[in-house]
Order: structure tokens, then sequence, then C-alpha cells
């Protein structure tokens, strides 16, 4: 009896024979309304639920934003049309039609929101801490004894704050060897002024080019080991299009100070940033010795 009088009004509906006030407010805006609170009230708090019941949230999602939904646009259409011809007033008819075109926005929102529950969710990733490590593992800190911390690799965003950290330990090194082809050269400053206020001694055993030169002038004592070199070049912007606020030439000259602040003679400072970007100048021991970039040639 109850499943015949359902039909009925499913029918009845369907057919534009309730009136337009009531499938509007009723059929269409009050039962919508339901439907939404009722997939609100019944989202999982843990995503492990969306994908042990995906196919039945799909089900439900294509029974009430698709079969359903058609069903009260359709009875609110033809419930205006009856009420033109027997009313001969079309306003209403016309509000009538934006409220099921509003209804239909929404529904498409919830029925986006319930496609999203069933979409498996990747496991949580602390985007930050990849990076970092990433960023770490281009390149290394090695501490060769008790007194002497190495760093081969390239200068990465967070190195400065690592080595603070370093520091601080009673252990901390007061003598760093550097081997690095450059680098971020913000990162190289922030290394310079580290190992000057520290009073860190910086050694080279091999190659200390393009921004690893800036920190390694920061040493207290700068060291150069036979078959060590610097390499000094311009520098550049590493992007295929204009950086906003980016100059290199302000940034060489900002290099250029810290070179001489540490003693170095001018002539040499000028002649720091004199090799194109893609190429390099590597300075003779002597040069570097009698320019007061080096303290000594240990042997």
């Amino acid at each position: 009896m109850l499943l015949a009088r359902l039909k009925a009004y499913v029918l009845s509906h369907w057919r534009g024979e309730q009136g337009l006030l009531w499938s509007f407010a009723v059929n269409l805006v009050a039962l919508r309304a339901v439907i939404f609170l009722v997939q609100g009230a019944f989202r999982p708090d843990e995503y492990e639920d969306y994908f042990e019941q995906s196919l039945l949230v799909l089900a439900l999602a294509v029974f009430f934003h698709g079969i359903v939904f058609i069903w009260q646009a359709v009875g609110v259409f033809r419930a205006g049309e009856n009420y033109i011809r027997d009313r001969g007033a079309i306003a209403v008819h016309w509000g009538a039609q934006l409220g099921v075109l509003v209804a239909f926005w929404l529904t498409a929102s919830y029925a986006l929101n319930a496609w999203q529950m069933t979409v498996d969710v990747p496991d949580y990733i602390d985007y930050e801490a990849k990076w970092r490590s990433e960023r770490e593992a281009r390149y290394a800190l090695t501490r060769e004894d008790g007194d002497t911390l190495k760093l081969a690799g390239t200068l990465e965003l967070g190195i400065t704050k690592r080595l603070t950290a370093l520091f601080q330990e009673k252990s901390a090194p007061y003598r760093i060897i550097l081997s690095s082809k450059g680098g971020n050269i913000y990162e190289a400053r922030g290394l310079e002024k580290l190992f000057r206020e520290r009073g860190i001694d910086t050694i080279i055993e091999d190659e200390c080019s393009s921004a690893c030169t800036t920190a390694f002038i920061g040493g207290k004592k700068r060291w150069l080991k036979p078959g060590g070199r610097l390499g000094f070049h311009q520098y550049r912007v590493e992007a295929d299009y204009a950086v906003l606020g980016s100059d290199p030439k302000a940034e060489q000259k900002r290099d250029e100070a810290l070179f001489l602040n540490a003693g170095v003679k001018p002539d040499f400072a000028a002649r720091m940033h004199s090799a194109a970007a893609n190429s390099m100048w590597y300075p003779s021991s002597g040069e570097l010795l009698s320019a007061g970039v080096v303290t000594d040639i240990l042997e």
C-alpha cells in the first residue's frame, strides 16, 4: 500500500500535477536540502572508509544527484507549464526555472564532492621535509678529525642553518674544508658571515668555485693546499625568463665588498667577475696569496 502511494506521488510530480509551489518548494528545494544534509552528516572522518564503500557512494551519488534530480527538475518544469496554461502568468515560472538552475549547480558540486570520497588519497607527504632531504642529498658534511669539518657539494638552501646547528655543539670544528663548484649565493653569504663571526678557518683542497668563494672569504685564516684552486666568474640568473628584482651586477658588487672587507686588494676584487658566466677564471696560488684572498699555502 505504502509503495503504491509512493509510486503515485512520484508519477504525479513527474507529470507536473502537484502545483508549481509544492513541486518547487517541497519536491525540489526541501528534498534537495535533505539530500545535501544527509551527505554531509554521513561523511566519514577517516579516508579509509571512503575506499571501502566507494561503489556504494558512487551508486548513491548517481541515484540522488542524477536520477532524483532529473525527476525533481522535470516535475518543476511541467508544473510551471501547467501554471502558465491555467493562470497565464509566466514570471513565477521563470523564477522556478532560475531556482532549478541554482539547484543544478549545487547538485553538481555535491556530486563532485561525493566522487572525491571515492578517490584514493596518497599517504600524507611532508613536502618541506621532502625538499629539505633532496637539497641535503646534494652536499655532504663529514668530520675529518676532531676540529675539522668538510663540506662537499653544492651550496643549497638551508645549509647555513644546518652548519649553525653543528657549530653549537661542544665539539664544533674551528676549521672547514670547502669542496664545491658553487650554489646559492645567499647561502654562500650566510656561510661567510657564520665563518667570520665564529672565527672558523677555511681550507681548499681541490676546488672552490663561484658562490663557494664567497663562503671561503669568511674564514679567519684562509688556507690553500697544493692542487687547490678558486674559480671566479660573472653571476647569472639560472632561468629562461626575466626574474623580477634580480640584478646580477649588483650582487657581484655586494660580494666584491665582502672580499675588500676581508683585506683583499682592490685590483683583484675588480677582476673577480671578469670571466663570462659560462667560463671560469682560476687565479694562480701566487696571485691568490699576493692579493690577500689566501692567507697561506699548506704544504
